[in-house]
Order: C-alpha cells, then sequence, then structure tokens
C-alpha cells in the first residue's frame, strides 16, 4: 500500500451521504496505522534496535516512545468517540452506523452494532487512559492515589484496539465496496527504517 493509497480507488458504490465522511475516516485510520507501524519499527522490533536509539540519544528517543504511544491512543479514542459531542458531529467510525438507513441497511446496521461493542471493549482501557492522564490531569491519580499501574498503555492493548477498528471498517466496506482495505499494511517510502540505517553508518563510523 502506498502513500495515501485510496485515492486511486473507486468509491462510486458508495451512497453519495456516506462517500465524503467514510474516505475522511478511512484516510484518518489508515494513517492512524502507518504511525502505529513507524513506533513498532522503533520501539516494538528487536533489542538491538533498542540498543541502537539508547547509544543515540537515550532521553530523546525515550520521551518519544512515551509521546509517541500517548499520541497514538489519543487518535484511536478520538476515532472511537460518541457521535456526538456539545451538539455537533464528530467524525467517527460511528457516523458510518448513524448514516445508513434503518431499514434499507438493517442487516449492516446489526452487524455494525456487533462491531461497535468490541470496539468498545478493546478501548474501553485506552479510553481511561486518555481520560485520566493524557487529556485531563485526574487529580486522583496523578497524586498516585491508585496502587496498580491501569494507566500504562501495552503495545497489545493498541493492537486490539486497532484490530476492532479494522473489523468495524472493514464490514462496512465489504457491503458497500465488495473488498476490505489492508490497514496493517501501510508503507511509507521513508519510514522509521531509514533512520535506523543512517543511526547504525554513524555509529560505525
Amino acid at each position: 500500500m502506498e502513500d495515501q493509497p485510496h485515492h486511486s480507488l473507486d468509491y462510486s458504490q458508495l451512497p453519495d451521504q456516506l462517500k465524503e465522511v467514510y474516505e475522511a475516516i478511512e484516510d484518518e485510520l489508515i494513517w492512524l496505522h502507518g504511525r502505529w507501524r513507524l513506533y513498532r519499527q522503533l520501539y516494538g522490533a528487536d533489542q538491538e534496535t533498542l540498543d541502537l536509539l539508547n547509544n543515540s540519544a537515550p532521553t530523546f528517543f525515550g520521551m518519544l516512545q512515551f509521546l509517541w504511544l500517548d499520541y497514538v491512543v489519543l487518535e484511536i479514542c478520538s476515532l472511537t468517540d460518541p457521535p456526538r459531542s456539545y451538539g455537533r458531529d464528530n467524525l467517527v467510525l460511528r457516523q458510518l452506523y448513524e448514516m445508513l438507513d434503518p431499514q434499507r441497511d438493517a442487516d449492516l446496521r446489526r452487524e455494525l452494532r456487533e462491531c461497535g461493542r468490541s470496539i468498545d471493549e478493546a478501548c474501553g482501557k485506552l479510553r481511561m487512559i486518555r481520560n485520566r492522564r493524557i487529556a485531563h490531569k485526574d487529580q486522583r491519580t496523578a497524586l498516585g492515589a491508585y496502587q496498580s499501574p491501569i494507566l500504562g498503555v501495552s503495545r497489545q492493548d493498541v493492537e486490539d484496539a486497532l484490530a476492532a477498528m479494522r473489523a468495524y471498517a472493514n464490514n462496512f466496506r465489504m457491503h458497500f465496496l465488495g473488498s476490505e482495505m489492508s490497514y496493517e499494511e501501510f508503507i511509507l517510502p521513508d519510514d522509521a527504517r531509514s533512520l535506523l540505517n543512517i543511526l547504525q553508518q554513524v555509529q560505525s563510523q
């Protein structure tokens, strides 16, 4: 999958009222997977890669790791938020359900409701982290009132959330377009491996 791949695809089979919203959501989801892929290349590859980062700029890459992970959590939560807040529509996955015709698209709406429950389950912990630590500074959390490490994010937490989001989007996509999007195969022309190659060359000099 190339940079911004969906621009060359045919979305003419989508109902007019859904086309713009779906393309925008798909674009957000593609880039979310791209950013997560970069994160995994830097911090989820192997010990040799981590040693390379620590030997190059440990403070910078350590801080970047936490900031990057928090940003991914924010993106996941923003795409799985309620369809509306404070009287305004949000660009979220559930808009696809909201905009379907209740009679004509009854079967798809039922499938998306099931997918939505899976999203709620997979994103529950991330949403709590977003609300208590990232987007807001919950006082009891900040002062250490909670003894268990409930506000830590694992890579598996993110993987589970992304899988649930892919299932939701691809159920919708398969219904109207007859194909799925391989979000996890997003490829950038110069990704984190380009940086790692440069760091290796510098350290070998």
